[in-house]
């Protein structure tokens, strides 16, 4: 309970604070949607399967984030039993999960939809089975071989580990759309759940244990070279960032399918604004406060460093723009130089308004990379895009007015990178 208790608040605040918070915002969501009467037809095979996914992909970003490595330094140089510290880290974390991020989601479903208490406490279910399976994933991901002659069996065992996860999950997730049966779907997400329980008590408690993080990696490996350098080396060592590009560029091929049945009006824009929230890349300065130190300290640096960090931005907002310039030629043609222009002009400008935000509003006091990448401030950037992609959609001569917004801003930020 000492390990459980250390864990908990330091994820969800010394007085567990953070739960309060949480609790006050599902209430506001629900009330207000239930009071403008918003009403949307779920199938209750969509709120399973958003449960479940949603929480084991928070789970897994929370376990692999670098704040977490650090905090399990500290933990692992005391004295602990291996069980109570596996289930300790996995109950803080399915805690932290599920109070401060699932709990939201949930709460927007059930205040569109009437769902029965059955229902209810099977999606609940599905959270918790979620968040227990990434943990299973996380420990058959991470081995540690002490001894060179036990490598390769290692190795080996980690493969057949991963082999069984998979089919594990891929049973599941078919489990959610063939049986249709919700008292016997129960039954095979609590199942699931107990082998879960069964196959991390099983497991070494050091398979929790990061003992280098990302960030530290690449300041290791950074030198004195190129900012530019420095930020691809940042993308590359943090495999999460490279996972939510790659999403957004297959969102961005199968965006066309849906903007197009939008038949008469010029929707095109629109996709180049939903594509720009990409918000691990823009987040930089907050998540590594050991940089944006040095960045604010240093003289000449921060013209230098912003200049360069927004061609970044814009250079990763285009290679993902151009897919869905692709792919909406390739499904319906007509992509000229107007759509082109649109595309480099919302991408700068999104690059921009992150940096700005990031440079004059950088987040502060969160606990765990989860915590940034889910802020309510990621959506600010998409929306004023969307505003301005509905803009040049209804009046296609206001592009021209954000080209000379665009350069302004440029040609600004040129000049404060080589005067600070």
């Amino acid at each position: 309970m000492n390990i459980l208790k250390a864990l908990l608040k330091q994820l969800l605040g010394a007085k567990y604070e953070r739960i309060a918070k949480s609790l006050i915002a599902c209430l506001i969501a629900f009330f207000a949607i239930r009071t403008a009467e918003i009403k949307i037809e779920i199938a209750p095979s969509v709120l399973f399967l958003t449960a479940m996914v949603f929480s084991a992909g928070v789970m897994w970003q929370a376990l692999n984030s670098s704040g977490n490595a650090d905090r399990m330094i500290g933990l692992f140089m005391l004295p602990f039993e291996n069980r109570k510290m596996i289930l300790s880290i996995v109950l803080a974390f399915t805690g932290y999960t599920l109070i401060t991020k699932t709990l939201l989601v949930l709460t927007l479903f059930f205040s569109v939809y009437e769902w029965s208490a059955v229902q209810i406490a099977v999606s609940l279910l599905c959270a918790c089975n979620g968040c227990f399976i990434a943990a299973v994933w996380y420990t058959c991901r991470i081995q540690y071989a002490w001894h060179t002659k036990r490598a390769l069996c290692a190795e080996t065992k980690k493969r057949k580990r991963l082999t069984v996860a998979f089919l594990w999950c891929a049973a599941l997730l078919l489990s959610i759309f063939l049986v249709p049966d919700i008292v016997f779907f129960a039954l095979i997400m609590f199942t699931s759940l107990c082998l879960s329980v069964f196959h991390l008590l099983t497991r070494d408690a050091y398979g929790f244990y990061r003992p280098v993080s990302a960030k530290q990696l690449i300041r290791h490996k950074k030198g004195t070279g190129s900012i530019f350098l420095y930020l691809l080396r940042y993308l590359i060592t943090n495999k999460n960032y490279l996972l939510n590009t790659a999403g957004l560029c297959l969102i961005a091929t199968f965006l066309p399918l849906l903007l197009g049945k939008f038949e008469g009006l010029y929707v095109m824009p629109l996709g180049f604004a939903i594509l720009c929230l990409n918000t691990p890349i823009c987040i930089l300065l907050s998540c590594d406060p050991d940089l944006e130190q040095a960045v604010r300290v240093l003289p000449g640096q921060a013209g230098r460093f912003c200049s360069r960090y927004c061609v970044f931005i814009f250079l990763v907002n285009m290679a993902v723009s151009s897919v869905y310039l692709i792919s909406w030629q390739v499904q319906h043609g007509g992509v000229g130089g107007m759509e082109i222009i649109a595309a480099l002009l919302i991408a700068m400008q999104s690059a921009v308004l992150s940096i700005l935000l990031e440079w004059f509003h950088p987040i502060r006091n969160w606990k765990i990379e989860s915590d940034l990448w889910h802020h309510p401030r990621k959506y600010i950037v998409p929306l004023v895009m969307l505003l301005i992609a509905v803009f040049i959609g209804m009046w296609p001569v206001s592009i021209w007015i954000l080209f000379c917004i665009v350069f302004v801003e440029c040609f600004s930020l040129s000049l404060i990178a080589r005067r600070i």
